[in-house]
């Protein structure tokens, strides 16, 4: 069933701001040696090693990571609270390796050499739904998480027809779009050439930068560093509150809403009870039979029943259940 009714619609609260930057997902890319590892490090996650960028470093917790299968691992072992206690933050250094064992992930599963051997464009619907599901699966489970990318220099043709070189993660723009749209916070590092010192763009006002932030205070320059990004980020809290009042923000972590879950042996099983407790209604067949059949020819399609449903189908038959209840409870209390 959906985890929202209409009391909870009506009573919703509005949202909030957090200060906490382990509620969010950050993804920073820059030239090499610019320092995005050590800012994972500081950031105390544990980083996903898939470059092995730590062996000059100290301090860091980080695990290698030889294929997408690991990833999976991680995935799971993330889930128990002894692993949730330990760690409150996951990097991804770098996204780039990370998307390419995807890519060989997907590829091996379907038997081919390359995404592009699948007809329809579906190796790459299945790349992106498998790098969603197990990112995001780990940012639900209270994790923060930082993708690490490098940069490269991309010519960008204006409608006008002149051009202009932008600055955007190595990453391929299928992949990187998906990260983007999961990002909180997208920063990039690089050397200012002026001042000799290391910098992290978050807002590029003239769309040469591939950057951006989802906080609409926040500075479009700061020195590159995890604790001048924490800075950054309370400061254009400050300024939320200033605007929009105190009430706009919290320090609590801001936990993102799982996704709903569905129970298909359960959800049948009330189906089958509606349908054994209508059928013993005098006017069974005149009157809610043919209702029944309006609502799964509306869901489930024309001329399709409900046990012929997959379990891959259970969030459809939710909906069919929701619809019959609905139903029911008008027909009751008029």
């Amino acid at each position: 069933m959906a985890n929202f009714t209409l009391d909870s619609l009506i009573n919703m609260e509005p949202s909030v701001v957090s200060r906490d930057l382990s509620g969010y997902i950050t993804y920073i890319y820059s030239a090499p040696k610019i320092g995005k590892t050590t800012l994972a490090k500081d950031m105390g996650a544990l980083i996903l090693s898939f470059e092995d960028g730590t062996r000059a470093m100290s301090g860091a917790y980080a695990q290698i990571m030889q294929s997408w299968g690991d990833v999976r691992t991680i995935a799971r072992l993330a889930k128990d609270s002894r692993f949730k206690e330990r760690y409150k933050a996951l990097a991804i250094d770098t996204i780039d390796v990370a998307a390419s064992l995807c890519e060989k992930w997907v590829c091996s599963q379907n038997g081919v050499e390359k995404l592009g051997d699948l007809a329809w464009g579906q190796g790459w619907t299945q790349l992106k739904k498998e790098l969603e599901t197990t990112f995001r699966e780990l940012a639900l489970q209270g994790y923060a998480i930082l993708f690490i990318g490098h940069d490269k220099e991309k010519t960008i043709t204006r409608p006008d027809g002149t051009e202009y070189t932008k600055i955007v993660p190595t990453v391929s723009d299928s992949v990187n779009n998906i990260i983007k749209n999961m990002a909180d916070i997208i920063g990039y590092g690089c050397m200012d050439w002026r001042t000799g010192e290391r910098v992290m763009y978050l807002r590029s006002n003239d769309g040469t930068i591939d950057c951006g932030t989802r906080f609409p205070y926040m500075a479009e320059k700061i020195p590159f560093g995890y604790q001048s990004l924490v800075d950054a980020l309370n400061e254009a809290i400050d300024k939320e509150a200033e605007m929009n009042g105190a009430g706009a923000v919290t320090d609590e972590k801001i936990t993102r809403e799982e996704a709903t879950t569905y129970d298909f042996d359960k959800i049948l099983e009330e189906f089958n009870a509606i349908i054994t407790s209508l059928s013993k209604e005098a006017n069974f067949g005149e009157f809610w039979a043919p209702r029944v059949t309006e609502i799964t020819d509306k869901i489930l399609g024309k001329g399709k029943k409900v046990s012929q449903c997959s379990r891959e189908q259970a969030e459809l038959l939710s909906l069919v259940v929701d619809e019959l209840k609905a139903m029911v409870s008008e027909h009751t209390n008029a």
